[in-house]
């Protein structure tokens, strides 16, 4: 059953993600594009695939969430915007069925004890140091960063995707804590979703032991 569940998160959310970001899907038949389109695209993959220019992405990406987490934090920004500017769409609908679930428990039972850009509940000045990118394929990376805050240093790993024609952070792995985002936010769907189905299996029936 948890195995049945997982396969349809995921079905879930490839699905989820062809509905949101239609511009990535390649039509095929009489409706594909000119072959010098896809040739164009993907010579911009190659040219984009350079451990330098995915270190200089990494730095503005992280300069945006510097000033999005001001030193005089009352207020907790959301994620939403930058999530919108620099992550795939994939994180994106995941986040968004995270979000779901905790709300059907009123936070009860949250998902969130800390915030994947800042790794932590609270920030002060938000710094990266010691960033190394390292090339997959064209459309594949990953970058490793130390992200700095309130005094602690965690070591962060991006799994990081080529989407419309920029590289987009579809992971965040904290290497210090050994916490893997997207890896346990698929548990925590899998959890949720058996916890429903064993409550509707119940089927509210409470039964009465007579003395």
């Amino acid at each position: 059953m948890k195995k049945t569940f997982f396969f349809c998160c995921i079905i879930t959310v490839l699905i989820s993600c062809g509905n949101k970001d239609t511009s990535n899907i390649i039509p095929v038949g009489n409706n594909a594009p000119p072959v010098e389109e896809n040739i164009a695209d993907q010579s911009q993959a190659e040219d984009s695939a350079d451990p330098e220019l995915i270190i200089e992405r990494v730095k503005a990406i992280y300069a945006a969430v510097a000033e999005a987490y001001p030193e005089i934090n009352d207020i907790t920004p959301s994620n939403d915007q930058l999530d919108d500017a620099f992550c795939t769409a994939e994180w994106k609908t995941l986040v968004e069925m995270v979000n779901s679930r905790s709300a059907e428990d009123m936070g009860r039972d949250s998902f969130y004890d800390s915030d994947y850009w800042i790794m932590g509940q609270d920030w002060g000045k938000i710094t990266i140091s010691d960033v190394k990118a390292s090339i997959k394929d064209n459309t594949h990376a990953n970058a490793l960063l130390i992200l700095h805050n309130l005094g602690s240093q965690t070591r962060v790993r991006l799994e990081l995707f080529f989407e419309r024609g920029e590289w987009l952070i579809g992971n965040f792995i904290d290497e210090t804590h050994q916490f893997n985002w997207k890896k346990s936010m698929f548990q925590y769907l899998e959890k949720k979703g058996k916890k429903q189905q064993d409550e509707k299996a119940d089927d509210g029936i409470i039964e009465y032991e007579t003395p």
